[in-house]
């Protein structure tokens, strides 16, 4: 048998759920349409190579990171979308122009990023943090800095780079929208 406290905080614990989901924009159904614009932008930031040669070398020592994709909880699910997408920032930031990227294209996927990383504030608390989810991400950018100062800088390392960037982006906007059903099925029953 309950009593009054345990009640107290049952319907404190509901409460601030609910709170917590509506502050959440980044779970709202029209951010859907910003995923889309997400990797259509991202497409064009880089220019389209014309070359015969094919790349062979890339590397293979990437870490496995589709763990941190398959979450379920709202708050560890933001945790990852934001990590991934403030890597992609600082990365890019650090070398967007010796990728080649349309600048015009850069400053809109830029853009786009920051958009959505604001949108992810009302999910996470502020004391939120996820060592593994923090670590696998960092891991992954820092062996894509490595790639390029061991093989150079050449077409087939951006584009290897620029592909495996891509990966997680759509890894991402997938684990993302996959929160949105979830949480619009929830809403609805």
């Amino acid at each position: 048998m309950f009593h009054m406290g345990q009640w107290s905080v049952l319907l404190l614990l509901s409460l601030t759920s609910i709170v917590h989901s509506q502050s959440c924009k980044w779970l709202h159904p029209k951010q859907e349409y910003l995923n889309t614009q997400i990797l259509k932008t991202f497409n064009e930031t880089i220019p389209i190579r014309e070359t015969e040669k094919i790349c062979e070398e890339h590397p293979s020592d990437l870490p496995n990171t589709e763990s941190i994709y398959n979450v379920s909880q709202v708050e560890a699910a933001a945790l990852a979308v934001r990590e991934v997408l403030n890597g992609t920032i600082r990365f890019y930031m650090k070398h967007h122009e010796r990728m080649g990227c349309k600048q015009q294209a850069w400053e809109r996927f830029q853009h786009l990023l920051y958009y959505q990383i604001h949108q992810l504030e009302g999910c996470i608390s502020e004391t939120a943090e996820d060592h593994l989810i923090k670590e696998s991400v960092s891991e992954q950018f820092n062996l894509l800095e490595k790639t390029i100062l061991e093989k150079g800088s050449s077409a087939c390392v951006w584009d290897f780079i620029h592909s495996e960037i891509r990966r997680n982006l759509q890894l991402v906007l997938q684990l993302s929208s996959r929160l949105r059903r979830h949480h619009l099925i929830q809403r609805t029953q």
